[in-house]
């Protein structure tokens, strides 16, 4: 059996700060198994969440992508029996899932940070994996080079487009 795996785009991350969707457990209800954040995600997110100029909802919501990536990583990492899911979103009753999240660690091209969208049509392309991305034309890229995408609908579930 082929393990899903996923990979995560920045305005994906804000999904759950703006809609309040719990994108790891709507993942999992996909069948996805492993969620990858690349670092120049993670990097883009951080600098988001910083950013002088961004208030409110925006802020808070990239505030708390962040903040839950690096929760499930962390779980992820810690030994736990077969099958213990991890718990979703913020405690809130949510149901527990059983995605791997990681943060992977691509090259980032001569000492600068390179193109978020770039690093994860190939990283996708290199991993046979999806996208989780609400970006149109990140979308459309990624359907013209066969790589299936999922993105948020009607704002309260995932979808996927094979």
């Amino acid at each position: 059996m082929v393990r899903k795996e996923v990979i995560v785009d920045t305005n994906a991350l804000l999904i759950p700060g703006e809609f309040g969707v719990d994108i790891f457990q709507e993942l999992d209800r996909l069948g996805y198994e492993h969620i990858i954040v690349p670092r120049v995600v993670l990097n883009e997110l951080g600098r988001l969440r910083q950013r002088p100029g961004l208030k409110g909802k925006e802020k808070s919501a990239a505030k708390i992508g962040y903040s839950l990536v690096l929760k499930y990583v962390h779980a992820s990492k810690q030994e736990r029996m077969p099958g213990k899911p991890l718990q979703g979103l913020r405690g809130r009753g949510a149901e527990p899932h059983r995605c791997k999240v990681t943060i992977n660690e691509e090259e980032e091209g001569e000492g600068r940070e390179r193109n978020a969208d770039v690093v994860i049509a190939e990283l996708a392309l290199k991993k046979k994996a999806a996208v989780l991305t609400n970006d149109e034309e990140l979308r459309r890229k990624l359907s013209k080079a066969g790589i299936a995408t999922v993105y948020l609908r009607g704002e309260n579930r995932l979808e996927e487009n094979r």
